[in-house]
């Protein structure tokens, strides 16, 4: 499972793995859960309790979509909430307002750390990589996008050619 994990951040004494599943990149928490990046985000509310469960505690959560709990994240302020937000690209959602679409969500992922480490996973664990390429449902071409920003960045900046016979410079 080690080489399944393609980030890791310690944030608010608890630990969040940026993981491999069936399910594509995942948020997971070995405490508390798990939950498909892309379509995940922030929430603080009162989940509902279902059948005989006992109600789950209010707070702060991870969410998949906008009310589906995931992974609870006890004491967490407001800080500690905007850094995972930002390690892990995940949208703080706010009640009453509007949701913001899985595209704006998986926008947000691509401009995080955790992506950049999870390009970086794909360039050391190639084989790997492609096998989980197909699991995609929640970052729709997540593997064909870190290939090519991948081939982009290791080709930028380009090679300093000095200047030859007609070349002028400014």
């Amino acid at each position: 499972m080690r080489n399944r994990v393609f980030h890791q951040a310690k944030i608010a004494d608890m630990m969040f793995d940026g993981v491999m599943t069936g399910s594509g990149p995942t948020l997971s928490c070995q405490m508390n859960g798990s939950v498909a990046l892309g379509v995940s985000g922030l929430h603080q509310f009162q989940p509902e309790a279902l059948g005989s469960r006992r109600p789950p505690p209010a707070g702060w959560w991870v969410v998949k979509y906008h009310v589906e709990e995931r992974i609870f994240l006890p004491d967490f302020s407001r800080a500690a909430i905007r850094e995972l937000s930002d390690e892990f690209g995940l949208v703080v959602l706010a009640d009453g307002k509007v949701d913001p679409s899985d595209r704006i969500r998986q926008h947000y992922f691509f401009t995080s750390p955790a992506w950049d480490a999870l390009r970086q996973w794909v360039m050391h664990h190639p084989r790997l990589a492609k096998t989980y390429a197909p699991y995609d449902p929640y970052l729709p071409r997540w593997y064909e996008r870190a290939i090519i920003e991948a081939g982009t960045l290791s080709a930028w900046p380009p090679p300093f050619r000095p200047p030859g016979r007609g070349t002028a410079w400014l």
